[in-house]
């Protein structure tokens, strides 16, 4: 894993995009002071998650951001991105590049990003554990900071040595299960408390449930006496209505009786009040004639009085005239005429008020008569009254009945007159649907020939449809098949080139060497043979059963190297490890390949240029049994190797181009 690239854009006085790409060896930054050169290694702190301020020289975290200039607006996105090569796969990530970004805005949003996609700083942290890079690690160090790493305390001093001897990855997880089991602890704690309390509700509910049992209990009890009390109390009603029907039956059987009683008493009312109402009107007129004689007793009184005065004026006058009578004898006679006159009118009024008294007393006594009669009438009327009500409520239930009956019969006569009206418009209709269907027989007849041709032509395209669908079923499954397919194939190319791209099945000793291969010089180290290899699955597995251990030798380019790999085989121990060198090779024959070795293992397989020699020296004149379980080679000896686990490295490779 190394360092490729360095982008800033909107870090500190990096207003511009700016890219710091490191070759191989030493890039050195040189300025002068306050040129910007600790911002870089600042930058490099701020992306790999520093979280505190003053370690990045700030007081608060957006200081991070360009903050202008006179000459330049001030942004507000920062970003930094560090590119890493990761052709070893250092990195537990599928890529050779991995590109690690933080942003941060001026609202205080901060993301991170993993190769441009979106992530938390944990899965950076946990990406670069273990590698010697993190903003709490010493892989960054200012020079100011050098004298404050050489004087801090032990412990702080032990944390770095940790960490560049990668042991933080194992503190980390250390510090982080302690956490965890502390976590656990105080869970369990608590689920204890949560034991003690759910027992202590056990019981509670225990209790609740006997007392839950005991009045189900009780319920079912009172469910025994309430159905008990309902039956009980069920008879006692049927026994009512059987005692009200009898009633009602005798009921029915005296309203004949009652209403020819009513009938009668009807009569006997409507007689009385007719007799009441002679007598109001014999009262009425005598009330009339009383009124009238007092009327004429009042007026026979003003004329006596009258006459009264008049005499005393006639008396007046006589006297009058006895002064006057030497005056004239006319007026003498008059008076006299007029006294008379006076008398005669005097004495047939009190005749008349003798008869009207007479009369008045006469009236009275009717009346008197009259009103205990009436007396009488009203005693016997309230007590046919009070019958008569009684007769009423009986005659009223029964004119009901009789009302109900009549509104049926209304409505059963005003349903028989609609229904009248409604057989006449149905029989209208019925002429009238008559002529249509005779008129729809004929529509229907051309209909069924066009019906007939449709229904044709549906059968067709409904066949057709079917089939169609059919097809398209059957093309459906087969592209989900294929989709199977192919995604099963797509994870097998993935699985295989993830194994072919970190070596697996490849041996320790081969592995470790192609690893470490840039210490012996550039082309000193060419490759495994199994990589100059090419062959079908079924070859493949003949030359790795062939083979066996001697598959995972490593081609090297002269005798120099395979005594630089010796030395350092010495010096590391590896493991068991074949050397190739490509000087020492044997040569191949200059003419084309025998007929007696077109059958053998060499013909089977694509060998490349560098690796030609060693393919034929190691598989030419090698043939295989029918069955593939023994080798023949050109000296006759016979070759039994043992089974084979898994897929090596050559059939991998064949898979993966297949």
């Amino acid at each position: 894993m190394r360092l490729t690239k360095l982008e800033l854009h909107g870090f500190k006085s990096f207003a511009d995009r700016t890219q710091l790409v490191f070759e191989q060896g030493v890039t050195a930054i040189v300025g002068p002071n306050g040129c910007g050169k600790s911002n870089v290694s600042d930058a490099v702190r701020w992306v790999l998650g520093e979280q505190r301020a003053r370690a990045l020289r700030g007081a608060k975290m957006d200081e991070v951001i360009f903050q202008g200039s006179s000459a330049r607006r001030p942004v507000n996105l920062a970003e930094v991105s560090l590119h890493f090569a990761n052709d070893e796969g250092l990195l537990p990530v599928p890529f050779r590049e991995v590109v690690i970004t933080r942003r941060l805005s001026r609202s205080g949003d901060s993301d991170y990003f993993l190769n441009r996609t979106a992530c938390r700083l944990r899965d950076i942290q946990d990406l670069l554990r273990g590698t010697g890079l993190g903003g709490e690690t010493g892989v960054v160090i200012e020079s100011r900071a050098i004298d404050a790493l050489l004087s801090d305390r032990p412990d702080d001093r032990r944390e770095l040595f940790e960490e560049a001897a990668g042991v933080g990855l194992y503190r980390d997880r250390r510090r982080s299960t302690e956490r965890r089991l502390e976590e656990t602890t105080v869970d369990l704690s608590r689920l204890d408390d949560l034991i003690a309390e759910v027992q202590s509700q056990v019981r509670s509910l225990g209790r609740q449930r006997k007392r839950a049992e005991r009045h189900a209990e009780l319920l079912a009890r009172r469910f025994d006496v309430d159905v008990t009390l309902a039956a009980r109390d069920l008879e006692r009603r049927r026994a009512e209505t059987a005692d009200l029907e009898a009633r009602i039956a005798e009921l029915r059987e005296a309203a004949p009786n009652a209403v020819e009683v009513l009938g009668a008493t009807e009569q006997a009312r409507e007689a009385a009040q007719g007799r009441r109402g002679a007598a109001d009107a014999t009262r009425n007129e005598l009330a009339r004639l009383t009124s009238v004689q007092r009327e004429q007793v009042a007026q026979l009184r003003g004329e006596i009085a009258v006459a009264e005065e008049r005499q005393r004026n006639a008396a007046s006058r006589r006297e009058r005239a006895e002064f006057e009578r030497r005056e004239g004898e006319a007026v003498g006679v008059r008076v006299v005429a007029d006294r008379e006159q006076a008398e005669a009118d005097r004495a047939s009024a009190e005749a008349e008020l003798r008869d009207a008294r007479d009369i008045m007393e006469s009236h009275a006594a009717a009346e008197d008569e009259a009103r205990g009669m009436m007396s009488a009438a009203r005693v016997e009327l309230d007590q046919a009254e009070r019958a008569l009500r009684e007769l009423r409520d009986q005659l009223r239930r029964a004119e009901l009945d009789r009302e109900s009956a009549e509104r049926e019969l209304a409505d059963a006569t005003q349903r028989s007159g609609v229904l009248d009206g409604e057989v006449q418009q149905v029989q209208d209709r019925l002429d009238l649907t008559a002529r249509e269907v005779t008129e729809a027989d004929e529509t229907l007849e051309i209909a069924r020939a066009a019906v007939a041709q449709t229904t044709l032509e549906l059968t067709t395209a409904r066949e057709a449809a079917r089939e169609a669908r059919e097809r398209e079923s059957l093309a459906r499954a087969e592209l989900g098949r294929w989709e199977e397919q192919l995604a099963g194939y797509q994870g097998k190319v993935n699985a295989l080139e993830s194994l072919e791209r970190e070596r697996v099945g490849l041996a320790p000793g081969a592995a470790r060497l192609l690893k470490e291969r840039a210490q012996f010089g550039e082309g000193a180290i060419v490759g495994p043979l199994s990589d100059f290899i090419d062959a079908s699955q079924s070859s493949a597995l003949l030359v790795e059963r062939f083979l066996g251990p001697n598959l995972h030798a490593v081609l090297v380019r002269d005798a120099a190297a395979s005594e630089d790999v010796r030395r350092w085989h010495a010096r590391a121990n590896p493991g068991p490890l074949l050397l190739l060198p490509l000087d020492a090779a044997p040569d191949l024959p200059d003419a084309a390949m025998p007929s007696g070795e077109l059958n053998t293992l060499a013909a089977r397989v694509s060998a490349a240029p560098a690796a030609r020699a060693w393919v034929h020296a190691l598989l030419g004149g090698v043939h295989t049994a029918e069955d593939g379980t023994s080798f023949t080679d050109a000296r006759g000896a016979v070759w039994l190797p043992g089974s084979v686990t898994g897929p090596g490295p050559l059939r991998r490779r064949a898979e993966l181009a297949e």
